[in-house]
């Protein structure tokens, strides 16, 4: 089990040591590590992957149908004329709730897209709950970027010893598997390609629904991490929109760049001891994430979907959904420009133009660059109202990210350009949020764009560069005001009892950070809770730390 803190992505000077993971285990192994580094660089430029067609055997998404079960209450819920149904899901409970419930639902196939599948009790759990249906008889599909997979290759191959599960990478590392460090010092030489990853999140079932968002599958994601989480969002949609999202699955499946598991990864073992090594690994996840109440509701006052498909009848809003997703040969490098037409950045950016009186912005990595700073002036200019939250220093897992954005707080602010930035520690003061988080850190990690209080953008993207040039994204452009106000009433909570708002002082540039406590005006004159360490690595490393990486 990862009992320590993890990384949305690796930026810049930070890129390899975030592959790290801070885990026991790794501790454990950084003796024989050093050893290990030493051979490896002196064979650097020896590793190669294998060839691009090897056994894998091309696979497309299978269609929906009413005579299956998902299929039926689909068609019993979405109403005729309209497009795509979809509901929020906002609780990180709920939203493990919508996908274990959808995998025990299944009947013909699961297809799993994620940039990180981690080695951890939300992993294992996930991953039985796809075990079960695949023993069931469903087809799985599972594709995982290969950036975290040192800590779960051997979870993966274990798993795929079950029949009717089939697990690929995307953008494989040729060799030094074992160990994160090793891998980058065999891949040096080819750093311009491992340093683009997918970073596309999606969980179909029978082609019917779907869970898309910003969440991972990892601990930390589902408010089960003791040293920070994640407050996230995922929305639960069905139509035609899960269409458009098979049709995005298949076009990475059968991708040149993705792998089968089995040509980088192999065992001499027999399947019949590999599944028992899986159920041995995963049963810490036996009692974990137990069926939510059936009379309970979230914030938004919706059921568990466990409790929905039972009864075969959901609560959702209805509207018309634009899928959209980075070509996997960006993994070449062709959006390096910051042109590409192609990208989910430039239909965000697209749509934000067309503002008219309301634009909110909720990224966890905020790094606007010309580009985005010339889009917001222009809205600014025809009178729309902007807010952005992000992460506070003292909140990011990410601290080059915030020291990024803070080159443009001021600039924006001047704009007015209403800011907010996540209070950790007012943040677990909060009722519903706080109880989850305990002692952890409290962190943002929502990619949201509601625009004019109808359309709602929703997926895997960071307003930064890296989402932009250099990892692949998935999004979801949504037409619903039902959708758009109740994302704003989660913002306007977010930013009421969990953030700072920032002010200018004066023409002097200088910024504060005001807060609300028990009544009370508190201000900071300064970067509120920042440790010294952090204050230590902006100072050293951060002015060699290239945006173009962040």
């Amino acid at each position: 089990m990862n009992t320590g803190s993890s990384f949305e992505y690796p930026r810049g000077a930070g890129l390899i040591a975030a592959s790290v993971r801070t885990t026991v285990k790794a501790r454990a192994r950084l003796a024989a590590l050093l050893i290990v580094i030493v051979g490896a660089v002196a064979m650097q430029g020896c590793a190669t992957l294998p060839p691009r067609g090897v056994d894998k055997t091309p696979s497309t998404a299978i269609a929906a149908s009413v005579s299956d079960e998902l299929g039926r209450i689909a068609a019993q819920n979405v109403p005729a004329g309209a497009e795509s149904g979809f509901r929020p899901l906002p609780q990180s409970n709920y939203s493990m709730d919508a996908r274990l419930s959808l995998a025990r639902h299944a009947q013909k196939s699961l297809d799993l897209q994620y940039y990180l599948l981690q080695n951890d009790v939300t992993g294992h759990k996930l991953l039985r709950a796809v075990r079960d249906a695949a023993l069931r008889g469903v087809r799985v599909r599972i594709l995982v970027d290969d950036l975290y997979t040192a800590d779960s290759d051997r979870m993966l191959v274990e798993l795929a010893a079950y029949p009717n599960l089939e697990i690929r990478l995307f953008n494989p590392f040729p060799a030094g598997r074992a160990f994160a460090a090793t891998r980058w010092t065999l891949a040096l030489s080819d750093f311009a390609r491992v340093n683009h990853r997918m970073h596309n999140k999606m969980f179909i079932a029978d082609g019917v629904f779907a869970v898309a968002g910003g969440r991972n599958i990892a601990d930390e994601y589902f408010f089960s991490n003791r040293e920070g989480n994640f407050v996230d969002f995922d929305l639960l949609v069905t139509g035609a929109a899960v269409t458009q999202m098979a049709a995005i699955f298949d076009n990475y499946w059968n991708n040149q760049h993705v792998y089968p598991l089995a040509a980088l990864e192999t065992s001499d073992e027999e399947p019949a001891a590999l599944r028992q090594e899986f159920e041995a690994l995963s049963a810490d996840a036996e009692s974990a994430y137990p069926r939510l109440d059936g009379a309970a509701t979230d914030i938004l006052g919706y059921s568990p979907l466990s409790h929905d498909l039972d009864a075969g009848s959901l609560r959702l809003m209805y509207g018309h959904v634009d899928v959209f997703a980075d070509d996997p040969e960006k993994v070449t490098g062709k959006a390096e420009s910051g042109n590409d037409t192609t990208t989910v950045t430039y239909h965000v950016l697209r749509a934000m133009a067309g503002a008219q009186s309301e634009l909110t912005i909720g990224s966890p990595y905020f790094i606007p660059g010309p580009l985005g700073m010339a889009r917001m002036e222009a809205n600014r200019e025809r009178g729309v109202h902007v807010v952005v939250m992000t992460n506070s220093l003292a909140s990011s897992d990410e601290p080059f990210a915030s020291a990024a954005f803070a080159r443009y707080r001021v600039a924006m602010l001047k704009m007015g350009i209403e800011l907010y930035e996540i209070d950790p520690e007012k943040l677990k003061r909060d009722p519903l949020i706080g109880a989850a988080l305990r002692a952890s850190i409290g962190r943002s990690h929502s990619k949201l764009v509601v625009i004019d209080r109808h359309l709602t953008f929703v997926g895997s993207m960071n307003m930064d560069l890296r989402s932009s040039r250099l990892n692949t994204e998935l999004g979801l452009l949504v037409d619903s005001p039902d959708l758009a106000n109740a994302i704003l009433a989660l913002a306007q909570r977010m930013r009421s009892s969990g953030s700072f708002q920032l002010k200018l002082t004066g023409s002097d540039g200088a910024i504060q950070w005001w807060t609300r406590e028990n009544g009370v005006d508190k201000v900071y004159d300064s970067e509120p809770d920042v440790d010294l360490a952090t204050q230590l690595k902006i100072l050293l490393l951060f002015p060699f730390v290239s945006e173009s990486l962040l």
